[in-house]
C-alpha cells in the first residue's frame, strides 16, 4: 500500500478466500501454534513489539487514508459496526445484526446499547452519521472517502459541497442506523470493515479542529476499540493501555509499548536481542537466518509491490516509455537472486487467489529486444530521453532491489536512472503531492475483491491515483462492473486490469509474502492473508 493498505486491511466469491487460506496455512516455514506449551499468562502482561518501517506513525486520522504501519495503531484504538475474522469476513461487532431490503440497496443495522468512546461518551447511530459524512468534507480532504463511499445516496453532494448533509445514512433512532445505497453492492459489509467508516468522537474534534485532532490523542476518547493511546513519543514509540469503557471482550495485556523502527534489519537484530517479543516485516535477506529460528513463519498475503509512472511527466507520458521499462525488467531473476524465492514474480496486479484473479495472463514479459524497440519509438536517440529519478521508500525496497533494477534499465534500455531512496512517512507526503516522477507502491487490501485493486488507485479521479494515469477505456470499463454483479462483474474487472496492465497504469513486479517471528510465549497471535492477525485483542497474552 503506496503503502496505503489495508494493505486497508475483507467479499464477493468469499469462498475462493476460505480456499486460499487453507492453502497459506501450508506455505512457508514453521508456525508456532497458541494450543503448543506452557498457556498460563505471566505476570508481566506487557507486550513489546516494532512497527517496522516506518519513523512514525504518519496518518491516525482513519479519514487520511491510512499506510499499514499506520493502520497498526489504528485498528489497536478504533473499532465499528463489524470486524474481520481471520478469514477476512465481516462479523457483527458494535451492530449486533442487520437488515437488508429486498433490492439489496438498503441495510439497517441494529447498534449494542452500550457502547462508548473510551471516554465514556455514548456512540449512537448519529455518531455514525457524522464521521461518514465529515470523511467527504472537502476540509477533510480525504483521499479514499470519496471512492469508498461512493455507493452510498448523497456522497457526491457532499463531496462536491453542494451539501452537508449525506442523505442515504440516517439514525433512525440512538441504536438503528440505516444505509440508503444508490446501487446494489455485493461487498458492502466487507467494505464497512475499512477504519474509514469506524466512527470518531465528535467532541474530541471539535474541540481541537478538523487536522489538529490526531496530536491530541493521548488519554483522550478518541475511539472505541480495545485500546487507548498512553503516551506517543514521536518517533520514538506509541505505548497503549486497556480501554477502560471497552464493551467487548477486556484483553488480558496491561500494556501495549509499540516502538518505530525504519530499518527492517534493526527491528530484526533488536528482536534477537531481546528488546521485542516478536517481530514482523522480515526482509528476504534476515528471512534466510530466520527461517531456522523458533516461531518463524511465512504465508502469502494479499498485497503486490508494483512501481508507477508519473504519466504528465516526460518521458513517462508515453505509453511507449512505460512498456519498454517494463520489458526491462527481468522479473524471475529478481525474485531469485533479490528475494531468495520469497515472493511469486508477477505478470498481473492482482495476486493469486483473489476473485477476478488473472494468474495467466502474460502482461509484459521480460523481451530487451522489445524494450529497446519501443524505447526507440519514442526516443529514437536514447540520449535525448530526459533525466529520470527512481523514488522509493527505503523500509520497503532494499538497495539491493533498487540497484538491480538500475542496472536492468542500464543494460537493456542504456538509460541511467538516478536512485532516490527516502524514509516512508515523508515518500507518502509526496506521493500524495504527485510529485514523485517515478516511484514504488506496495499495494494491499482491506478486504479481497477486484474494487479494491483498481478503483480505489487507477481510476482517472482517484485521489490515491499517483501517478496521474489516465484511461477513458479503463474509466468505463470499472464502471459497467460496479453496475453489475457475479461472473460478468468479475469479468469486466478482469478486462479492465489488462488494460492497466498493457498500457502501464501500474507496473507489477511480485506478490508478497509476509515473514515474521512469533516465539511460543505469544498466545493468540496468528497470521492471515493480510498479514498480522490480532483478533479482538481478547486471546492475546504473554505465558510465563
Amino acid at each position: 500500500m503506496s503503502a496505503w493498505r489495508s494493505k486497508y486491511p475483507r467479499s464477493l466469491s468469499l469462498f475462493l478466500l476460505t480456499a486460499l487460506v487453507v492453502v497459506l496455512s501450508a506455505c512457508g516455514g514453521a508456525t508456532s501454534s497458541p494450543s503448543q506449551g506452557n498457556t498460563t499468562p505471566g505476570a508481566n502482561q506487557v507486550l513489546r513489539f516494532p512497527n517496522v518501517g516506518t519513523a512514525d506513525i504518519g496518518k491516525l486520522d482513519p479519514a487520511s487514508g491510512p499506510d499499514a504501519n499506520s493502520n497498526q495503531a489504528i485498528s489497536m484504538i478504533f473499532s465499528g459496526l463489524v470486524r474481520p475474522d481471520k478469514d477476512l469476513k465481516a462479523q457483527p461487532d458494535q451492530a449486533t445484526s442487520w437488515d437488508v431490503s429486498k433490492d439489496n440497496k438498503v441495510y439497517t443495522f441494529h447498534l449494542r446499547n452500550d457502547i462508548t468512546f473510551s471516554d465514556g461518551t455514548p456512540i449512537t447511530a448519529q455518531s455514525y452519521v457524522y464521521t461518514w459524512t465529515r470523511a467527504l468534507l472537502p476540509e477533510v480532504k480525504s483521499p479514499t472517502a470519496p471512492v469508498l463511499e461512493e455507493s452510498i445516496q448523497g456522497a457526491n453532494d457532499v463531496i462536491t459541497g453542494k451539501s452537508k448533509t449525506l442523505t442515504g445514512v440516517k439514525a433512525l433512532d440512538a441504536h438503528t442506523l440505516q444505509v440508503t445505497l444508490v446501487r446494489p453492492t455485493s461487498y458492502f459489509l466487507q467494505l464497512l470493515t475499512v477504519s474509514l467508516f469506524q466512527p470518531l468522537n465528535q467532541k474530541v474534534i471539535e474541540q481541537y479542529g478538523q487536522t489538529d485532532w490526531v496530536n491530541h490523542v493521548a488519554g483522550s476518547g478518541i475511539g472505541s476499540g480495545p485500546f487507548m493511546i498512553k503516551s506517543w513519543q514521536h518517533g520514538v514509540q506509541m505505548d497503549f493501555v486497556p480501554n477502560p469503557h471497552y464493551y467487548g471482550k477486556k484483553t488480558q495485556l496491561k500494556e501495549v509499548q509499540m516502538s518505530f523502527v525504519r530499518d527492517v534489519s534493526t527491528a530484526f537484530k533488536a528482536y534477537q536481542a531481546g528488546q521485542y517479543d516478536f517481530v514482523w516485516g522480515l526482509n528476504s535477506t534476515d528471512q534466510l537466518q530466520a527461517q531456522s529460528m523458533s516461531g518463524f513463519v511465512r504465508k502469502p498475503i494479499l498485497e503486490s509491490d508494483l512501481l508507477f509512472f508519473n504519466n504528465e511527466i516526460a518521458p513517462f507520458n508515453k505509453t511507449a516509455v512505460r512498456q519498454a521499462f517494463a520489458a526491462a525488467i527481468d522479473k524471475q531473476a529478481l525474485a531469485k537472486a533479490i528475494f531468495h524465492d520469497t515472493v511469486t514474480p508477477a505478470s498481473t496486479i492482482i495476486p493469486p487467489g483473489m476473485p477476478g484473479a488473472q494468474p495467466n495472463y502474460p502482461g509484459i514479459p521480460f523481451d530487451p529486444t522489445k524494450a529497446r524497440a519501443l524505447l526507440k519509438s519514442a526516443y529514437p536517440d536514447v540520449s535525448k530521453v530526459p533525466p529520470i529519478s527512481f523514488s522509493y521508500p527505503s523500509s520497503q525496497v532494499t538497495p539491493e532491489l533498487a540497484e538491480a533494477l538500475q542496472q536492468m534499465w542500464q543494460d537493456n534500455l542504456g538509460v541511467k536512472v538516478k536512485l532516490n531512496g527516502m524514509e516512508l512517512t515523508t515518500y507518502n507526503a509526496e506521493t500524495t503531492k504527485r510529485t514523485v516522477q517515478f516511484g514504488f507502491t506496495q499495494w494491499g487490501v482491506y478486504f479481497p475483491d477486484p474494487y479494491e485493486w483498481l478503483d480505489l488507485s487507477l481510476l482517472s479521479t482517484s485521489a490515491n491515483n499517483n501517478g496521474n494515469w489516465s484511461n477513458p477505456e479503463f474509466d468505463k470499463t470499472v464502471a459497467q462492473a460496479e453496475q453489475t454483479s457475479g461472473d460478468a462483474r468479475l469479468a469486466l474487472y478482469a478486462k479492465a486490469e489488462r488494460i492497466a496492465i498493457d498500457n502501464v497504469g501500474w507496473l507489477p513486479l511480485d506478490h508478497q509474502s509476509a515473514a515474521a517471528i512469533i516465539p511460543d510465549k505469544i498466545h493468540g497471535l496468528t497470521m492471515n492473508s493480510n498479514g498480522l492477525y490480532f483478533g479482538d485483542w481478547s486471546d492475546i497474552y504473554l505465558t510465563k
